[in-house]
C-alpha cells in the first residue's frame, strides 16, 4: 500500500501539466517513501560492475542519512525535516506512473554528498527525449509553488541543470543529453499544497511571474502534494 493517490492530472496547455497528489495515510506514505528511497534495485540496470559499485558508494551514505532524519521525526507526521523528501519522491513517482516518463533515482542518491547537494532534486526524461529537472519545496501552511519556481529560475541562471548532467548521464538517452546543450529541456515544480481547490490553485499558479518565466522552456510540470497539517 502506497498511502497516497493521484487526485488530478490536468493538461493545462500543449506543454504544461498539473498533477495533484494526496497522501491517504501519512504514516504509510512516509514508510513507502523511505522504502523506495532505500531500495537500490536500480543498480541492476547497469552491466558494468564498477558503475554499480560507484553508484552504491554514493547512495549508501544518503540512505543512512535519510533513515536517521526520518527516525528523528514523527513517523505519523510530515515535518519540516521530512517534508521536502516526501514532496520530491511523491512528485517523481507520480510523473512516472501518470506520464510513463523515465524512472531515474532521486538526486540525493546519485550525487557525491549525502546531503545538501547543490542542484536539482530529481530528474526524468519524457517520451520526446527531453530531460526534465525537478525542484521540490515544502513550506508548512502555504502553497509553495513560488518557492519551487523561483529556485528553478535561479538554478537555470547558475547553470545547475548543465552541471547535473554529469550525475544523470548514465540514466538518460544520448539524444536527451545533447538536447539540453541545444536548449531543449523541461522543468518540474513540485511543492507542498494546502487545502485549496484545484481550480483556485491552478488560477494562482498561472498568474505567478516565476511560473510564467519557466514556461519559456520545452515542458513544465506542476506537482502539488497535499501535505497540510490539521
Amino acid at each position: 500500500m502506497k498511502g497516497y493517490s493521484i487526485i488530478d492530472n490536468i493538461q493545462l496547455n500543449e506543454k504544461v501539466t498539473f498533477i495533484r497528489v494526496r497522501p491517504t495515510d501519512v504514516s504509510i506514505t512516509i514508510r513507502h517513501v523511505f522504502s523506495t528511497l532505500t531500495s537500490i534495485s536500480w543498480l541492476n540496470d547497469f552491466d558494468l560492475e564498477y558503475v554499480k559499485k560507484s553508484f552504491k558508494a554514493r547512495a549508501e551514505p544518503t540512505i543512512q542519512y535519510l533513515k536517521e532524519k526520518i527516525n528523528q521525526g514523527h513517523s505519523d507526521a510530515i515535518t519540516t525535516d521530512t517534508g521536502e523528501i516526501v514532496v520530491s519522491e511523491l512528485a517523481r513517482q507520480s510523473i512516472i506512473s501518470e506520464l510513463s516518463y523515465l524512472d531515474i533515482p532521486i538526486g540525493e542518491l546519485l550525487k557525491q554528498q549525502k546531503s545538501g547537494n547543490p542542484g536539482f532534486d530529481f530528474f526524468t526524461e519524457n517520451l520526446s527525449e527531453t530531460i526534465l529537472f525537478g525542484e521540490a519545496k515544502y513550506v508548512n501552511g502555504i502553497n509553495a509553488y513560488n518557492n519551487s519556481f523561483s529556485q528553478i529560475l535561479r538554478f537555470i541562471k547558475e547553470k545547475r541543470d548543465e552541471t547535473d548532467l554529469l550525475d544523470i548521464r548514465d540514466f538518460c538517452s544520448k539524444n536527451a543529453l545533447n538536447n539540453v546543450e541545444k536548449g531543449g529541456k523541461g522543468f518540474v515544480g513540485a511543492f507542498s499544497s494546502t487545502n485549496i481547490s484545484t481550480k483556485k490553485l491552478i488560477e494562482n499558479i498561472k498568474t505567478n511571474s516565476n511560473f510564467i518565466d519557466a514556461c519559456s522552456h520545452s515542458e513544465i510540470i506542476c506537482v502539488a502534494v497535499d501535505v497540510w497539517t490539521t
